[in-house]
C-alpha cells in the first residue's frame, strides 16, 4: 500500500498516513473514551476525551514503531524500503524485494513482533509505578495490553501477518524452494482468515454486531492479501528461469535528442509507440515517453525538444540481460514503470516491458 498524506520520512523511509486511518483514529478514541466513562465517572469528561485521544496517537505511533523495526532489519539485509503507511488495519512497510534469504526473511519478520512486545513491557512496568486507578497508569496499561495483542495476533503462521513470514522461512530453509514455502504460507493465512470471519459471523449472530463486523473485516482482509500473495507466488513461480534477455524486444525505438516533441508525438506516438530512447552523439542520453509529452503545453512541441523532457539514463531503471526476470517484474511495479532498458557494459541492448511479461507468464503459466 503506497500513497496518502506524506508527514516525514525517517532515516530516508517516507511516512504516509491513509485516509482510512483518521476513520479508526476517531473510532479509537471515541471507544477509549467511553470505556473511560464507564470505569471512571468521576474523571471531567475532557479529561476522558483528551486521554482518549492520547493514547489513540501512542497506539498508532506503537504500530509505527513495529513496522520501523521491520524497515530497519530489513535495511541491514540490503532490502530496500519504498514506505511505511498507516491505515486503517494498523500499518504496511512496503519492502521493494523479497528477502535475500531464509535468515533475512526470519530476522525481519520477527522484528516487528518483537519491537511490540518490548513496548507491552515498557508500557507495563510504567503503568505499574503510576497506578492503574490514576489517568497516566489507566492509558499505560491500556497501551500494554494492546502491544502484547499486536504481537500475538502478528505471530499468527499465516500471511499476510509476520508470523506467516516466519513460517515462510523455516520452510524455505528446510526445502530450499521459496515459493513453495510461500504457497503454503499464504495458504495458512487464508485458513486463519476464514476463521476470523466464522467467529464474526457469530458474534453477528449473538448480537455483538460491531465487534462481528470488525472481525469478520479483518478476516476478509486476511484473505485477500493472502491471495494476493499466493498469486504472487504463482506468477513468480511460471517466471522461474528467465532472465531479462529470453524475453526482451531488440525492436527499440529511438530518437535524436534534437527533434521536437511534436515531432515525436505524430511520428512515434500515433503509430502506436508510447516511448523510446533518446540518442545524442551516437550516445543513448535517456528515454521520453508519452508522460513527458503530456507535460509539455501544446503550443510548445514545435519548439521544445525531446531531449529536454526526457529522463536522463543515469536516472533510469536499468537491468542487465542475465537479471531473473522476476527481479524485473519486481523492479516495474516498485519503480511505476511500463518499461525497463537492458543494458549491458553501458550500451542498450533491448527493453522489457509490462505488455512483454504478462505475455511471459500468461504462456509459462499455461504450459504449467
Amino acid at each position: 500500500m503506497d500513497g496518502g498524506i506524506p508527514i516525514g520520512r525517517i532515516r530516508g523511509i517516507p511516512v504516509f498516513l491513509h485516509p482510512t486511518w483518521f476513520v479508526v483514529f476517531f473510532l479509537v478514541t471515541v471507544t477509549l473514551s467511553t470505556s473511560l466513562g464507564r470505569e471512571h465517572e468521576d474523571w471531567p469528561a475532557v479529561l476522558r476525551l483528551g486521554l482518549a485521544a492520547g493514547t489513540a496517537i501512542l497506539f498508532f505511533a506503537s504500530i509505527f514503531l513495529h513496522e520501523l523495526g521491520h524497515s530497519i532489519i530489513a535495511m541491514r539485509h540490503h532490502v530496500g524500503v519504498r514506505s511505511i503507511t498507516l491505515f486503517i488495519f494498523g500499518g504496511v512497510a512496503v519492502m521493494e524485494k523479497e528477502p535475500p534469504t531464509p535468515r533475512a526473511e526470519f530476522e525481519i519478520a520477527i522484528a516487528g513482533p518483537v519491537v511490540s512486545g518490548l513496548l507491552a513491557l515498557g508500557f507495563g512496568w510504567v503503568a505499574g509505578l503510576g497506578g492503574s486507578d490514576a489517568p497516566l497508569g489507566s492509558m499505560l496499561g491500556w497501551l500494554a495490553w494492546i502491544n502484547f495483542i499486536i504481537a500475538v495476533f502478528n505471530l499468527l503462521p499465516g500471511f499476510p501477518l509476520d508470523g506467516g513470514r516466519v513460517l515462510r522461512a523455516f520452510l524455505w530453509a528446510r526445502s530450499g524452494n521459496f515459493q513453495r514455502a510461500t504457497r503454503v504460507a499464504a495458504n495458512v493465512g487464508q485458513w486463519i482468515a476464514y476463521g476470523f470471519i466464522g467467529l464474526g459471523v457469530l458474534q453477528l449472530l449473538s448480537g455483538n454486531v460491531v465487534g462481528g463486523m470488525w472481525q469478520a473485516f479483518i478476516g476478509w482482509f486476511l484473505l485477500s492479501a493472502s491471495g494476493a500473495t499466493v498469486r504472487q507466488a504463482e506468477i513468480e513461480h511460471s517466471l522461474a528461469g528467465l532472465v531479462a534477455k529470453d524475453v526482451m524486444s531488440t525492436d527499440v525505438p529511438r530518437v535524436a535528442a534534437g527533434i521536437s516533441v511534436g515531432s515525436f508525438a505524430r511520428d512515434l506516438v500515433l503509430r502506436g509507440r508510447r516511448w523510446a530512447l533518446v540518442v545524442e552523439a551516437d550516445r543513448t542520453s535517456g528515454i521520453v515517453t508519452l508522460s513527458d509529452v503530456k507535460r509539455v503545453p501544446p503550443e510548445e512541441w514545435d519548439t521544445t525538444p525531446v531531449g529536454r523532457v526526457a529522463t536522463p539514463i543515469e536516472s533510469l531503471v536499468t537491468v542487465t540481460p542475465m537479471q531473473p526476470l522476476r527481479d524485473v517484474l519486481s523492479a516495474i511495479g516498485t519503480k511505476n514503470v511500463n518499461q525497463i532498458p537492458v543494458v549491458d557494459d553501458g550500451k542498450v541492448l533491448g527493453a522489457v516491458t509490462r505488455d512483454i511479461l504478462v505475455q511471459a507468464i500468461e504462456l509459462r503459466g499455461g504450459l504449467r
